[in-house]
C-alpha cells in the first residue's frame, strides 16, 4: 500500500513545551502546522509532580500543565500526533520528507525539538531506587 503524500507549512518533532510554544506560535501565524511525538505530548515535565517556577502558575502538576500547553495549541490550529513514530527523516536540499508509518510529509520547514533525557549516574542500583529516593528533575531552579 502506498503512503499518502501531504503538503504543509511546518512539521515540529517533539511535543514537549519547547515543541508545543512553538507549534502555538507557528498556528498563531497561520503555518499549517503539524507535531509528531513518539510518546506521551508534555515531555519531561509530566514527570515533575508539582512546578512552581513556571511563570502564570504559583503551582501546577507537571501533568496539568502539559495538557494546558497541548490545549492552548490545539485551540491555535496545531495538529498533535501522539504516539506516531517517525520511520525516516530526510532534510537533504530544499525538500524536506518526514515519513511515519501512514503518511510521507513534505513540510516547507522543520523544528527539531526532541528535548532531553535525565543523566544517570554510573552506580549499580540506581534503576531499582528511582522514586524511592532517586529523582530526577525536569525543571529544576535550585529548589
Amino acid at each position: 500500500m502506498d503512503k499518502e503524500i501531504k503538503e504543509l507549512d511546518l512539521i515540529i518533532i517533539g511535543a514537549g513545551p519547547a515543541g508545543l510554544t512553538s507549534a502555538i506560535y507557528a498556528s498563531r501565524a497561520k503555518l499549517s502546522t503539524l507535531v509528531l511525538e513518539d510518546n506521551l505530548v508534555g515531555g519531561q515535565v509530566r514527570s515533575t509532580y508539582t512546578v512552581e517556577n513556571y511563570p502564570g502558575f504559583t503551582e501546577i502538576t507537571g501533568n496539568d500543565l502539559a495538557d494546558r500547553i497541548q490545549a492552548q495549541a490545539e485551540a491555535c490550529g496545531a495538529i498533535i500526533d501522539e504516539f506516531d513514530f517517525i520511520e525516516n527523516v530526510s532534510l537533504k536540499d530544499d525538500e524536506k520528507i518526514i515519513e511515519t508509518g501512514d503518511y510521507i510529509y513534505k513540510p516547507k520547514a522543520v523544528i527539531i525539538a526532541t528535548g532531553a533525557t535525565p543523566k544517570k549516574l554510573p552506580i549499580p542500583s540506581e534503576s531499582k531506587y528511582l522514586g524511592k529516593g532517586v529523582h530526577y528533575c525536569a525543571v529544576c531552579d535550585g529548589d
